[in-house]
């Protein structure tokens, strides 16, 4: 399963992806500046922000949605899943290794 997220403020990528590995939340994350424009009370608005692409399992999905939320960058954080039909095996092995329910961390 993969989470899209971008609702990161530039420059709080990095350290929110190290919180979600170090947890064993997510077994990697990629991060892409990007410039969005919302549509805010009747204007357009323009915000340079960061996408987290999370790579992770969805019995996370809960977990990840509840720590992201708790950063209270937005009032309304853009969280997407992304349901993954098909992938590599060896990939998804590493993934199950190492985002099993035994290595997750109260970090």
């Amino acid at each position: 399963m993969i989470i899209v997220i971008t609702f990161v403020p530039k420059g709080k990528g990095e350290t929110i992806s190290k919180e979600l590995l170090n947890k064993r939340y997510a077994v990697s994350i990629s991060i892409k500046e990007v410039k969005t424009y919302k549509i805010e009370n009747e204007n357009i608005k323009e915000y340079e922000e960061e996408m987290l692409i999370i790579r992770t399992r969805k019995e996370l999905f809960d977990r990840i949605k509840d720590y992201l939320s708790e950063k209270n960058f937005y009032n309304i954080p853009e969280i997407l899943e992304i349901k993954v039909s098909d992938y590599n095996n060896e990939f998804y092995n590493i993934l199950e290794r190492e985002t099993s329910i035994k290595k997750i961390r109260n970090v």
